[in-house]
């Protein structure tokens, strides 16, 4: 499954840089802005759904752009074909392919591909995260003043309220957040150190499970916003090293 894995992630990575530059958006889901699809999304999703069913028939799937399949079984793939449609269809090169592997809830495997920029991120439970097929760790920084994180930029009410308490906290502290509008780059930069912090609150299942095990095994705490251990299904995410985590805690337990 590992190789499985990491070839079908590739394959698709590779398969979107074809079109990327050359398609816009397809068809729109909703109002959102970011809420769109293109011709390279359902190119990517058919690839890899096509090839889990081939391969592992028995096998559940839940897919950003296809829906469910079989989603009760003990292995389950969970697929975002691009995150960050709204980067690729407007030329700006910040986009990934995620998917991960969970069994009976626990996530086990996790890919992404990043292909704009030729970075691949494997991570297996308990063995590390893998950037290019070199191991990595998140940032070492120990204190919020002169960290620079990442996350939901959405103004939405949750993420309202956490970034005036961020606000409030910089008063005192030179704090940096910014979004590169896509859950797998914001997280890859998180766990390979580029970012020292990162906390999401908005997204669907297949933009939170696959980052989950690419940031813990990478050596960040990964909980929800109270502190609790993140679960399978779950909505939201704060993720950092133990000393920054405490810390960004007293920001997000009141959200």
């Amino acid at each position: 499954m590992d190789t499985f894995i990491q070839r079908i992630a590739r394959s698709a990575g590779v398969a979107v840089m074809k079109k990327f530059g050359k398609v816009g958006v397809k068809y729109m889901k909703s109002d959102a802005l970011w809420d769109c699809v293109t011709e390279a999304d359902l190119i990517s999703d058919r690839l890899m759904v096509s090839a889990i069913k081939k391969q592992y028939p028995t096998h559940g799937i839940i897919s950003e752009e296809s829906g469910s399949y079989n989603h009760d079984a003990d292995y389950v793939w969970i697929i975002d074909p691009i995150d960050g449609t709204f980067n690729f269809s407007t030329g700006v090169p910040q986009f990934g392919v995620m998917i991960c592997l969970a069994y009976r809830g626990d996530i086990i495997l996790s890919a992404i591909d990043i292909p704009a920029t030729g970075e691949f991120f494997f991570a297996k439970k308990g063995k590390g995260t893998l950037m290019n097929g070199k191991k990595i760790r998140c940032s070492s920084t120990k204190r919020l003043h002169n960290s620079f994180g990442v996350g939901s930029s959405s103004i939405r009410a949750r993420t309202s309220r956490f970034l005036l308490k961020l606000v409030q906290a910089s008063k005192a502290e030179d704090i940096q957040f910014g979004s590169m509008a896509s859950m797998a780059v914001n997280a890859c930069y998180a766990a390979c150190g580029r970012r020292d912090w990162m906390v999401a609150l908005t997204g669907a299942l297949h933009d939170f499970a696959p980052v989950y095990l690419i940031l813990k095994e990478a050596g960040c705490k990964v909980t929800d916003m109270k502190g609790n251990p993140w679960k399978f299904g779950q909505l939201e995410m704060v993720a950092a090293n133990p000393a920054l985590h405490k810390q960004l805690l007293k920001l997000t337990k009141s959200v």
